[in-house]
């Protein structure tokens, strides 16, 4: 008898998937059936998205999959499980399980989400339904299956719903930031116009070196602002000697010429989690004078504010070590067009400030929300919490 055989609740049964399932695998869509979009011609999806069931990688003039299903993923991200329902044509490399009599596909896709699908072959890594066909699972009976997968399926609509504000916060954010930091929008009690300065009458470049050998090496992420090298990176890509790098100190800026995506001209960002950290020379390093609101800056650079005038001065064709090739001179010498008064830099900043706050707290409401289902689905999928059927 094997483990899980020991664990099974009563009425439960062990089974291997391919007594579960009726499998198959995807492939290449004809081409005379394809379109990028979706019309009358071409109305099915081809690997549809598991919420939406929109198609990811187009659509097709007919379809090979019209019932529940669970698909899987058996190439790149191996071993993804999702739910589907509605009409669609799987492309290549994605398993798709149908149902047997007495399983529900719902519960099958919760279940099936915590196995630890793993590649047995060298080369690409890749799934077979050979080796899909093999693993075990515990099941309970059929009214069971379904009263399960109703109480986690309340779960993923909440989790839904939750994304689905946070995105809506996010959008409204942006809209805000372009309102407040063009000026389009004056807050109340503000009338002093705003002003257009170059960057270099609000900000001094720090040329200050890591003398000290301080081995923090931070490293600037277009999303996530300054992380440790090594996070960054999954590892060290630093030499023994430090002493060449650059040391910024907390509230000082470093600019990242690298573009990426969201990021066009690259990311400015501001040194926040660390009193002191050493970045690469590579990076333009500065910090603004007393008469600038340091959080409205942040703002300010966030919404990229900078970059048609970063734009205007990055030279064409050569690249130096992947960067935009924008020299230290031009740097400093672009426009920034910003309120005079710094007490409405501070009421601007504040109020983007609370917006973060408003999204930070949903994003660890959400967070919670998926440990709580997390935990959830181990009590119920291996019946150690055993749910009223009526």
């Amino acid at each position: 008898m094997t483990k899980i055989e020991q664990k099974i609740p009563e009425g439960w049964s062990v089974k291997k998937l391919e007594n579960c399932f009726s499998f198959s695998a995807g492939g290449d869509v004809d081409k005379d059936c394809f379109s990028f979009t979706q019309d009358e011609a071409h109305p099915y999806p081809i690997y549809a998205n598991a919420l939406t069931n929109q198609g990811l990688y187009g659509y097709s003039s007919k379809y090979k999959i019209a019932v529940e299903c669970i698909t899987i993923t058996g190439r790149g991200d191996i071993g993804k499980v999702f739910y589907r329902k509605g009409y669609f044509t799987p492309i290549v490399r994605l398993i798709t399980a149908i149902p047997k009599q007495g399983i529900d596909a719902k519960f099958m896709s919760f279940s099936c989400s915590r196995i630890c699908f793993y590649n047995e072959t060298t080369g690409v890594p890749q799934l077979t339904v050979p080796q899909v066909q093999k693993y075990k699972l515990m099941v309970p009976p059929l009214p069971e299956q379904e009263k399960i997968a109703g109480i986690l399926s309340c779960w993923d609509d909440g989790i839904e719903k939750l994304s689905a504000l946070i995105e809506k916060k996010k959008i409204q954010k942006k809209a805000l930031m372009q309102q407040l930091l063009t000026g389009k929008h004056r807050l109340k009690g503000f009338s002093t116009p705003w002003h257009e300065v170059r960057l270099r009458d609000i900000a001094e470049k720090i040329t200050r070196k890591n003398l000290n050998q301080y081995t923090n090496v931070v490293t600037i992420s277009a999303q996530n602002g300054f992380i440790l090298q090594q996070q960054f990176f999954s590892k060290s890509v630093v030499g023994e000697d430090l002493s060449s790098y650059n040391l910024l100190k907390c509230g000082e800026f470093g600019y990242n010429r690298s573009y990426s995506k969201g990021f066009p001209m690259g990311a400015i960002k501001r040194l926040d989690l660390f009193n002191v950290a050493p970045v690469s020379s590579l990076y333009i390093c500065f910090s603004v004078n007393e008469y600038m609101d340091s959080n409205f800056m942040v703002n300010y650079f966030d919404a990229g504010l900078q970059n048609y005038e970063l734009y205007k001065v990055a030279q064409e064709g050569a690249r130096n070590h992947g960067l935009l090739n924008i020299s230290l001179h031009d740097f400093f010498n672009i426009k920034l067009y910003i309120p005079s008064d710094i007490a409405e830099q501070k009421a601007i900043a504040e109020i983007l400030s609370k917006a973060d706050e408003e999204i930070e707290l949903l994003n660890k409401k959400l967070e919670a929300f998926k440990q709580e289902k997390k935990a959830l689905m181990q009590q119920l999928l291996t019946g150690k919490i055993r749910v009223k059927v009526n």
